[in-house]
């Protein structure tokens, strides 16, 4: 029996609410896909995008004037690494010395390749596409060793998460002004509908099913899973920062 879907109820009221609006966003896009080939699961499906496109589009008539200069500048700074960091594996990839650093450089580019076009993405789609390219390039730190960029998407890494903290922080000075109603509200109908589409899922494990369902609901549950895994990393990263900076202790950026 597959595991089940779980831990996102208590995540959900917890992260920040652009965190959240992240989080529906991707959770929505993947689910979809799986609403044709699961029976059961196309009216909740439909639903919760629905819902998560109001709260997206409530949440960027809320957080365009956080625009500022401060962000302007993390967000050039981490455009600025990224580009380079792609630069230099294209650069390996096109001229390798030798077997081995032809073999590493075509899984870097891969890689890269992958998220090419994020720094021209918006800022919170841009924010969860270098953490997942970090995270990727990460899994190959034997090549990135080889040609010298360890310490580039390190770099990228850290200031991908000055710039979140920073955008999480302006996000949620702007929604507290704004008295967080409208867009409270439309948070916990999102979280909501996304909690009927997993209640769904989890209900289908114990019903007999052919065996191409099965295979699509596994499939679906590992994405779930995965996403829920992914900000609950991103929430308790963010909470430690939060606790260093009131306590006084700096990260010494290792």
């Amino acid at each position: 029996m597959s595991l089940k879907i779980d831990g996102y109820k208590s995540l959900l009221t917890r992260i920040a609410i652009a965190q959240n609006v992240q989080f529906h966003k991707e959770a929505a896009t993947g689910i979809a896909p799986f609403a044709v080939r699961i029976n059961g699961i196309a009216t909740a499906s439909n639903t919760y995008q629905e819902d998560t496109d109001r709260l997206d589009d409530e949440f960027n008539t809320q957080t365009k004037s956080i625009e500022t200069t401060e962000l302007d500048i993390l967000d050039d700074k981490r455009d600025g690494t990224t580009v380079q960091i792609i630069n230099r594996i294209d650069y390996h990839a096109k001229f390798p010395e030798n077997n081995e650093e032809a073999d590493a450089a075509h899984k870097l580019k891969f890689i890269t390749d992958t998220y090419r076009d994020a720094p021209r993405k918006n800022y919170q789609a841009e924010t969860s596409y270098l953490r997942n390219m970090v995270e990727d390039l990460n899994q190959h730190a034997d090549s990135l060793a080889l040609f010298g960029l360890t310490s580039l998407v390190n770099k990228l890494e850290r200031e991908n998460n000055d710039f979140e903290v920073l955008y999480i922080t302006r996000t949620g000075k702007k929604e507290t002004k704004r008295g967080r109603g409208t867009l409270t509200e439309l948070a916990g109908k999102a979280n909501t509908s996304f909690d009927i589409v997993c209640q769904i899922i989890n209900g289908l494990l114990l019903m007999p099913l052919d065996t191409n369902t099965k295979v699509a609901l596994d499939e679906v549950i590992d994405f779930i899973n995965g996403q829920i895994h992914q900000y609950t990393v991103v929430y308790r990263r963010h909470a430690g920062i939060a606790v260093k900076k009131k306590t006084g202790r700096k990260d010494n950026g290792s």
